[in-house]
């Protein structure tokens, strides 16, 4: 599916369109995101390579120890102005089984009494709008990583 398309999920009893959020804000708001999780989830990814070397690789399969964890860090250090904000964003570009946007007094009428539906909502948006963001970082960190040990690259970046 391509970025530019809106993307559909159901949650609850309800349909959800996301369209994608112009470029600019998006990619300030996925900054502001990432200062917001990194430094919690840091060291819980530390934890989690240096266990899964010792085991024999990352081929290993995840704990569920390490979802606990990473959760507990990640809601410890949640900035309440940077989740409204993107909570703000993905109102604007969200339709609700073609009801309409949901923001304006839609968005509290609609989660009310629901706010399970509306982390769901929160995540899937994230999914949506920086999915494919974090893979390429992650992939890009990972190559780049990769070749540094092998002394092939190094791990700043060039002038």
């Amino acid at each position: 599916m391509s970025q530019a398309q809106p993307h559909k999920t159901t949650i609850g009893e309800f349909g959800y369109v996301m369209h994608m959020l112009p470029p600019m804000r998006s990619h300030r708001l996925f900054l502001k995101v990432i200062k917001m999780v990194g430094p919690a989830l840091g060291p819980v990814f530390d934890t989690f390579f240096s266990a899964t070397k010792s085991k024999g690789g990352l081929d290993q399969e995840v704990p569920a120890e390490f979802f606990s964890r990473a959760a507990a860090a990640l809601f410890g250090d949640l900035d309440e102005k940077v989740v409204e904000a993107v909570i703000e964003a993905f109102k604007e570009v969200t339709v609700v089984d073609g009801r309409g946007k949901l923001d304006g007094g839609q968005f509290d009428i609609h989660f009310l009494g629901k706010l399970d539906e509306m982390y769901c909502w929160l995540a899937w948006g994230m999914q949506v709008q920086w999915g494919k963001s974090v893979g390429a970082l992650l992939k890009r960190a990972t190559e780049r990583g990769a070749a540094a040990v092998a002394g092939l690259e190094s791990p700043s970046p060039s002038i």
